[in-house]
């Protein structure tokens, strides 16, 4: 049996659009629908939101979902994608780890399971 964990990276340090995973739409935070598209999904063995900033680990708790906190050098514009899954499979090992963007907020969860 696989584990699949849904890794929802979200760092605080976004130069374009400032604190663009905490922008609302429709009342509700962007990275707030992501997660509750992962979990209507139905699809992981864990959801875990993966940021640099403590300050989405009181959302994930809200959401009831896992906090990794990442090393803080790991949440700045020149960090590469690549670097944040391994970082992220050295400390959450699994079979398959899915990728789900915070900035896709209207992404839904029939979408993810396909």
């Amino acid at each position: 049996m696989s584990k699949i964990i849904a890794m929802i990276p979200a760092r605080m340090g976004s130069e374009r659009l400032k604190c663009k995973n905490l922008r609302l739409l429709n009342g509700k935070s962007l990275i707030s629908h992501v997660i509750d598209a992962a979990a209507k999904a139905e699809v992981f063995d864990k959801i875990v939101v993966n940021s640099e900033d403590e300050l989405f680990s009181k959302i994930a708790e809200r959401h009831g979902v896992d906090f990794y906190n990442r090393p803080h050098h790991l949440g700045s514009s020149e960090t590469r994608a690549d670097e944040v899954v391994y970082d992220f499979l050295l400390n959450n090992p699994c079979d398959v780890v899915v990728w789900v963007n915070p900035v896709s907020p209207l992404q839904q969860s029939d979408e993810i399971n396909n």
